[in-house]
């Protein structure tokens, strides 16, 4: 008697594969068409940018490559950043990944947990809140982003404008990606890395002479960014 195991194989390779009996056919749809709406859901600038056709397609290509293994959709697509380094049909885009990248701290934020206050009577314990994500880019991957927000205009952006720093956050209950300063990111960076509140500001003067500290400080806690 064969496993279950082998049993649930032998059903996720025809899942993936093309033929079948017609039932199958039908279930195969389904199934790609609620991972093609959870990829579409948690990266929609990137759809904005590739098309819908495209989008769709490169979606099955991509669910062929990395089936989910989560209950949960909304955990569906974490990998798709890797997956565009390598899809031939997207290599003419080198900014895509990090486009992604941003598109999933951005995902990821928006069903983040809150906040508590920032308790300045426990300064030296702060971190970043659960929303906020950083990520530095040798493209302008904020402004590409804030450009395919709704009355954005994509076709204002400069691709060779050079490198960003970008921080993406949830005030207010909206998420949004900011573009920082130099010393701003390394500030965050550190706190995301565990460093102790010293030796992140400290790191931030180190690369930016125009960091300030209590004033840097005093603006993250007041925007949300900072926690215990």
């Amino acid at each position: 008697m064969r496993s279950l195991l082998e049993l649930q194989r032998d059903f996720a390779g025809a899942l993936l594969g093309a033929g079948g009996a017609p039932r199958m056919a039908v279930y195969r749809g389904n199934v790609f068409g609620n991972w093609h709406g959870a990829l579409a859901g948690a990266y929609p600038v990137v759809r904005r940018i590739v098309g819908e056709a495209f989008f769709e397609a490169m979606a099955r290509d991509y669910a062929r490559a990395h089936p989910s293994e989560d209950g949960d959709l909304n955990e569906y697509g974490a990998p798709l950043a890797r997956f565009f380094e390598t899809y031939p049909e997207t290599l003419d885009l080198p900014y895509l990944p990090d486009v992604a990248r941003l598109e999933w701290l951005a995902h990821r934020a928006y069903f983040a947990a809150d906040a508590a206050p920032f308790d300045f009577a426990r300064p030296t314990e702060a971190r970043l809140a659960p929303a906020c994500g950083l990520l530095e880019s040798a493209w302008p991957v904020a402004s590409i982003w804030e450009a395919h927000q709704e009355n954005g205009r994509p076709e204002r952006v400069n691709l060779g404008s050079g490198p960003e720093r970008a921080l993406v956050h949830r005030p207010d209950g909206r998420v949004e990606a900011s573009v920082l300063r130099p010393g701003d990111f390394r500030f965050l960076a550190c706190l995301q890395a565990g460093d102790a509140l010293g030796a992140a500001l400290e790191a931030a003067v180190a690369e930016d002479a125009g960091f300030v500290p209590r004033v840097a400080l005093a603006a993250w806690v007041q925007a949300g960014v900072l926690t215990q």
